[in-house]
């Protein structure tokens, strides 16, 4: 009979101990969720400056680490793999780039940074359509990702030229802003790629608070208006990702830390706001 009157005792204690745990998940996440009263503040106040929101707001913050990132090294045999198919190219090297040329293709290296062309690839939209240049530019990505990991098309922009896609890279289900390729496309081809990318390692150090997206915006808001005192815009993306604050500060092991940044795009504009969501602060004022 104690055995019985135990047993009953331990289930009750753990069904009470599951609900505590509920409880506390649930006040967790909404200290790192916004209010509705939040929502309806920050549009207000976005309205009555003359900007609109035509997107989704970000109302789940999970505090977020860094991203350890590494200087990415090359050598001219995984280049020639990579980019020219196992083709021998001839080096041109400089104090701040190098060169791989081979008589149908150039890619210049320049730290993180490079830039393959194909001069013989004729430019002009012509006949291509959106899906088409998109197709082609995931099929290459395909190929590029067995050396570069997971990256996914994000935007495709329209050019004189032909089409402009975008892809960034996805780490555990973020998307990583510093690293990405964007993939020119022609009705003949593609005739250009350019990227950035820094291998990431990992997470590193804890798991810090990140400033809401409301707070995001008013930063926003305020930075705008300072080169541009009046007239209407609209907001028509944000997101959440990682980016390099400054992506020439690197340690003496060749690393560099991806932040969460919030980016703000305007329809009227085609680079982003980058905000930084450890200090709430414009990146490029930091």
């Amino acid at each position: 009979m104690e055995w019985q009157n135990a047993k009953k005792f331990v289930v009750v204690l753990l069904v009470i101990l599951n609900a505590c745990l509920a409880l506390l998940n649930f006040q967790q996440n909404r200290e790192n969720a916004m209010t509705a009263s939040q929502e309806k503040a920050i549009f207000e106040v976005l309205s009555k400056n003359g900007i609109t929101m035509y997107t989704d707001l970000i109302t789940d913050m999970e505090p977020m680490s860094r991203l350890a990132c590494m200087v990415p090294t090359y050598t001219k045999e995984d280049l020639e793999r990579v980019f020219f198919d196992g083709e021998k190219t001839t080096v041109v090297p400089s104090q701040t780039s190098t060169v791989y040329r081979t008589s149908t293709a150039e890619l210049t290296i320049k730290g993180a940074q490079g830039n393959l062309v194909f001069p013989r690839v004729e430019k002009g939209k012509g006949n291509l359509s959106r899906g088409d240049a998109l197709k082609m530019a995931e099929e290459y990505m395909d190929h590029m990702e067995k050396n570069f990991g997971d990256f996914v098309s994000y935007d495709i922009l329209e050019t004189e030229e032909g089409y402009c896609v975008v892809f960034y890279e996805k780490y555990d289900d973020t998307i990583v802003f510093s690293n990405h390729f964007r993939v020119f496309v022609s009705h003949a081809g593609i005739y250009q790629v350019q990227l950035v990318y820094c291998p990431v390692v990992g997470y590193n150090g804890e798991k810090k608070d990140i400033f809401y997206g409301d707070e995001a915006l008013l930063t926003f808001m305020r930075e705008l208006r300072k080169n541009q005192p009046e007239g209407a815009v609209t907001v028509n993306r944000m997101e959440l990702g990682y980016d390099l604050p400054d992506k020439e500060s690197q340690t003496s092991e060749g690393m560099l830390y991806a932040v969460p940044c919030y980016r703000i795009y305007l329809m009227e504009q085609t680079e982003p706001y980058i905000i930084n969501a450890y200090t709430c602060k414009l990146i490029n004022q930091e």
